[in-house]
């Protein structure tokens, strides 16, 4: 099963308590005994389901990663992507994502499930497709889009606007993210999230304001 079809059949059961148990479950065993560890037998019986029960609705334990992944994704899109928000305001916009980015980008769970990926993708090398495809790529194509929309009215001018999406999230997460990640909690020289999303959307702004390109 692609990462695509799975995050179609995550979408549309959703509403199905009966999955979210099956979910919340394995999401525990993975986050506890890693993804190699973890059968669908265990998650089974951590779930208090029948294997039938399991397997009518999640074809092997790639899919299950996916809809944790989906749901971590859903919960963060609604606070990331605000409709109400005003798309005019860029500089808003770009403040929000960045701390968005940094803030859900370093949460406990996002991280475990980040060194899980890293951890067992060379054995298991589906778990990185799908965390890419259900996660950052999802982030990054949302992202560009907006600056396609924003560059069409006047608001900027993003030539490419994928690239400039990869940029911003680079500049914004960078080695702080990569400290947390690392469980290196303090290192005094290091400028804090305040000064890293100031600056990241400073030099955006910068590069990509209207008529920048000839």
């Amino acid at each position: 099963m692609t990462a695509q079809a799975v995050a179609t059949l995550s979408d549309e059961q959703t509403a199905n308590p009966k999955v979210r148990q099956i979910v919340e479950a394995a999401a525990r065993l993975f986050m506890a005994d890693g993804y190699g560890a973890t059968s669908m037998d265990a998650i089974a019986r951590e779930a208090a389901v029948s294997k039938a029960t399991l397997y009518a609705y999640f074809t092997d334990k790639a899919s299950l990663f996916a809809a944790i992944i989906r749901t971590e994704c859903e919960r963060k899109a609604q606070i990331l992507w605000d409709d109400s928000a005003d798309r005019t305001d860029v500089r808003g916009m770009l403040d929000r994502v960045a701390r968005a980015a940094i803030r859900f980008g370093t949460e406990a769970e996002t991280l475990a499930i980040y060194r899980i990926v890293v951890g067992e993708t060379g054995r298991f090398p589906e778990l990185g497709r799908v965390f890419y495809e259900t996660g950052p790529r999802r982030v990054l194509s949302r992202l560009a889009e907006y600056f396609r929309d924003a560059s069409e009215n006047g608001l900027l001018d993003v030539p490419e606007p994928r690239l400039a999406a990869e940029q911003f999230i680079g500049m914004v997460r960078g080695a702080h993210y990569l400290r947390r990640l690392l469980r290196i909690d303090e290192e005094p020289e290091a400028p804090d999230a305040e000064r890293i999303i100031a600056s990241a959307v400073d030099v955006f702004l910068r590069a990509y304001r209207p008529g920048k390109t000839p």
